[in-house]
């Protein structure tokens, strides 16, 4: 009976993985480190006028991690009720647990503890926040100036404060699901507007993000009930699913030309959702046309970063800085761009080994414990 209780977990797991969005994770991965690792001055000419208006929409790949785990935890979670007749809260968040806290709590310790040390031993200063922020995963609301390295985890925090409300959601509320994550559009919205309406910056505050959350959850609820609202997406094929992978492109290029006429904060609150919307939808479709285009779910590299994304997220900025002190200790007069290749095999070194001596024993764990 264990044997198949272990093969049946085994079956529904490989059920639950989709290799196209783990290429998803890392194209978004991508996009944020060269958005961190390179900063290119540009001309004044239109199409570098253009490059330097899609360099600046490269932060919205934090939206797309964000859509992802909705989806995908919201999925996982509704599958666990249709084959469980239940939802344990408990194990919901021991399985985040597995997967975060390991590597992000070693990364505390480096950061608090090991790098002043070394800091002080080199005659160097470090500028560190109060710990408590980032122990209790609340760093997206320390605004106080601090090292880079642990300025960018403040994501991290974000989705645990959401990890919780959606565990609590799925436990007591599953059958109000859908008017959950409504109403979290509904907050995110009216908070984003006020904000931009007020000339107030949110681009911390986990409300902005809510927005992600409730589309990435919607989505996962349209999916699981195939209803008719998305069954297009199952069937594009030919010149209709042409015309939906070159959205993006025309999505950019128009909100670009808005920008040239004068655009304001108002829309680039738009860009952002619709950029939301639209991610929702070709996750959806990615995940159910069986005529979909099939790079995604084809291509080696892009699998394995998005599979390791979470270690080359958390290493980046660690790397980013240590590779920018060697360079100025050493005042090497190298290309950015080739200081930003250098740092990228860095990290992928690391955010490799991680992955396999650190943090698959966890995921282990992580997948025993698993109830579907």
């Amino acid at each position: 009976m264990k044997e198949e209780g272990i093969k049946n977990r085994n079956s529904m797991k490989k059920q639950l993985y989709y290799p196209q969005l783990d290429s998803i994770r890392g194209l978004s991965f991508l996009g944020i480190f060269l958005y961190h690792s390179i900063h290119p001055e540009f001309g004044s000419g239109l199409v570098s006028s253009f490059v330097k208006y899609l360099y600046h929409q490269l932060p919205l790949a934090i939206d797309v991690f964000f859509l992802l785990s909705s989806f995908l935890l919201t999925r996982i979670g509704l599958v666990e009720y249709e084959k469980r007749r239940n939802f344990s809260f408990i194990n919901y968040f021991t399985r985040r647990v597995l997967r975060i806290w390991p590597l992000y709590y070693l990364l505390m310790f480096l950061s608090f503890i090991i790098f002043p040390l070394l800091a002080a031993k080199a005659g160097a200063s470090m500028s560190l926040p109060d710990p408590l922020f980032y122990v209790f995963f609340v760093s997206n609301f320390y605004h106080v100036d601090h090292v880079f390295f642990l300025r960018i985890l403040w994501t991290l925090s974000v989705e645990e404060q959401f990890y919780l409300v959606l565990g609590i959601a799925l436990k007591f509320f599953r059958r109000y699901l859908a008017w959950i994550f409504g109403v979290f559009l509904g907050m995110s919205l009216f908070f984003s507007v006020f904000l931009s309406g007020a000339g107030s910056g949110g681009y911390f505050h986990t409300l902005t993000y809510f927005f992600d959350f409730a589309a990435g959850g919607i989505a996962a609820i349209l999916f699981s009930g195939r209803g008719p609202g998305i069954s297009w997406l199952a069937c594009l094929d030919g010149w209709r699913r042409v015309i939906f992978y070159f959205y993006l492109p025309v999505h950019f290029a128009t909100f670009y030309l808005i920008e040239k006429m004068g655009g304001n904060g108002w829309s680039d609150l738009v860009n952002r959702y619709f950029f939301i919307v639209y991610i929702s939808l070709l996750i959806i479709e990615q995940v159910m046309n069986t005529r979909r285009m099939t790079v995604l779910e084809k291509n080696r590299f892009l699998i394995f970063t998005g599979k390791i994304s979470y270690g080359l997220y958390c290493f980046h900025g660690i790397t980013i800085t240590g590779v920018d002190l060697a360079v100025k200790h050493f005042q090497l007069g190298i290309s950015q761009y080739f200081i930003a290749s250098i740092t990228f095999c860095i990290n992928f070194f690391f955010a490799a080994i991680s992955y396999k001596y650190f943090e698959r024993p966890f995921l282990r764990l992580k997948d025993r414990i698993r109830r579907i």
